[in-house]
Formats: C-alpha cells, sequence, structure tokens
C-alpha cells in the first residue's frame, strides 16, 4: 500500500508540471491571436514603410550620389571601373508587384503574425518565466530576469536599426542595377520576405553583446580572448557584409556588425574588473 502511495506521489510532480505548461503555452497562444489581431491595422503601415525605398529617394540615395561625385572627381579611372558611371542618375519609383492568387494576403498575415509575436513578446516570456521561475535557483533569478528583459530589448532594437538604416542602402544598391536594357520587376512576396529576413539577422547581430556578457559572468569568456581576435572579427565582418551589398552599403551592414563585437569586448572587460573586486578585497 504505501509502495503504490509513494509511486502516485512520484507521479504527480510530473502531472502538475505538465499541466502548468499546457495552461502557459494556452495562454502564449491567446496572446498571440491577440496580438496579431491588433497588428493587422499595423501590418499595412510596416508594408508601406518598407516600401518608401522604392517610392522616393532616401539618406542612402543622397549619400551614395554624393561619394560617387567625389571618386569621379578624384579618380575617374575608378568611377568607370568600378562600374559607378552605369548607375542610375535619376531616381525612378517603382512598384511592387505580385503573380499569384491572394499572394499579398498571405504576405499581410505573415506580416500580422510577426508584428503580433512582438506586441505580446513581453506577456510570452512573462509566461515562460511564471513556468521556469520555481525550478530556479535564487542567483539563477537574479540573472536570467535582465537576460530576458534585455534581450527583448536589444533584438527589437536591431530590427528596427535595419529597417530605418540598412533597408535603405540595401534597396538603393538593388535598384542601381538597372538600365536601358534591365528594369526591376519586384515581387512583394521576395521584397517582404527578405525585409524580415535582414530583420531577423540584425535582430540577432544585437543580440551578441548580451551573448558576450552571459559567457562572461559564467567565466568562460574572457577580454584578452575578444582582443586578440579583434583583427579576424573585421575582416569576418567585412566578408560577411560584402556578400549583401557594394562598397557604400557594405560599409553599413560591416560597421554595425563589428560594432557589436567591441560592445561586446567592453562588456566583457566590465564584467571581469567587477568580477575581480572581490577577489581584491579579500586578498
Amino acid at each position: 500500500m504505501s509502495k503504490k502511495n509513494s509511486n502516485n506521489e512520484g507521479k504527480m510532480p510530473f502531472l502538475e508540471h505538465f499541466s502548468e505548461l499546457r495552461k502557459r503555452i494556452f495562454y502564449i497562444f491567446i496572446f498571440l491571436i491577440i496580438g496579431m489581431g491588433l497588428a493587422w491595422r499595423l501590418s499595412y503601415m510596416a508594408i508601406d514603410f518598407i516600401e518608401l525605398p522604392l517610392e522616393q529617394p532616401t539618406y542612402i540615395t543622397y549619400l551614395s550620389g554624393d561619394l560617387k561625385n567625389y571618386i569621379k572627381e578624384k579618380d575617374p579611372y575608378v568611377y568607370k571601373a568600378a562600374g559607378l558611371n552605369k548607375t542610375p542618375k535619376v531616381f525612378k519609383r517603382h512598384r511592387l508587384h505580385y503573380s499569384r492568387p491572394l499572394e499579398p494576403f498571405f504576405i499581410q498575415v505573415k506580416v500580422s503574425i510577426i508584428l503580433g509575436f512582438l506586441i505580446t513578446l513581453p506577456f510570452i516570456l512573462f509566461e515562460i518565466w511564471r513556468f521556469i521561475n520555481p525550478a530556479l535557483k535564487r542567483k539563477e533569478k537574479f540573472y536570467l530576469f535582465p537576460f530576458l528583459f534585455f534581450g527583448t530589448i536589444f533584438f527589437i532594437a536591431g530590427m528596427i536599426f535595419m529597417i530605418f538604416f540598412i533597408w535603405p542602402a540595401v534597396i538603393n544598391f538593388s535598384l542601381s542595377y538597372q538600365s536601358s536594357g534591365l528594369t526591376p520587376l519586384i515581387n512583394i512576396s521576395h521584397y517582404v520576405n527578405f525585409a524580415l529576413r535582414l530583420s531577423l539577422i540584425f535582430g540577432l547581430i544585437f543580440e551578441l553583446p548580451l551573448v558576450s556578457a552571459l559567457f562572461s559572468i559564467a567565466g568562460i569568456l574572457k577580454p584578452a580572448f575578444l582582443k586578440k581576435y579583434r583583427k579576424y572579427a573585421l575582416i569576418l565582418s567585412l566578408i560577411i557584409a560584402a556578400f549583401h551589398a557594394d562598397i557604400v552599403t557594405m560599409l553599413f551592414i560591416a560597421v554595425p556588425l563589428y560594432s557589436m563585437y567591441e560592445i561586446g569586448i567592453l562588456i566583457s572587460s566590465l564584467i571581469w574588473i567587477f568580477k575581480k573586486k572581490p577577489a581584491l578585497a579579500g586578498a
């Protein structure tokens, strides 16, 4: 009898744990549905916003034009060799196209889901926190909550940075290929999916300082290691950026990418300074 009771007692925590998990997943699902409903109207504005580089000149248009004129004056040979003389001199307005039935509708649904996820992300993280909180030690709770909070802020900041600063540069570079024999016919699905993919990439790039902080707190990563491979990080940043852009746009991708590495070094250095203070005080 006692053996049977002990078996039942052993199963109860698991059943309660599973029930709690199911409840949190249900709440997250409800939050996502509500967030998607709230974001439906915002999706129109979001799509219109990422269309702006096609419809009107952006800051990168003027900056790129000034740089091309400077290169033309200083070194006409480089100007022609780089093909800068073949790029359009006057901005032309472009429109998105779709080739399948309901294609714009499904794109709007996708954008609404992503915006809804971002809107409800604090609530989703709070539900995740409530689920794992009982199993965490006091020290783990102290570190986890700030990382969840700042990780969300940095990720969203990376996406915003991409849309406002990187996206116009990328589209400007893409449109620079048009000529008398080559006219861009941009599909809405490819256009929006590319914007979403780049937003995700830059969201992850902005997480690098946080990852550096996490590994430094754990004692795995030291600033000396990051400083040692600084030049390789710079080269890698330029290589990654070179796959997406010309010399102008490349800088707008490589600079923030490498900047995150430098910020990671700074954060790691500060963490190790604070880690050594107790040891010096004890000595």
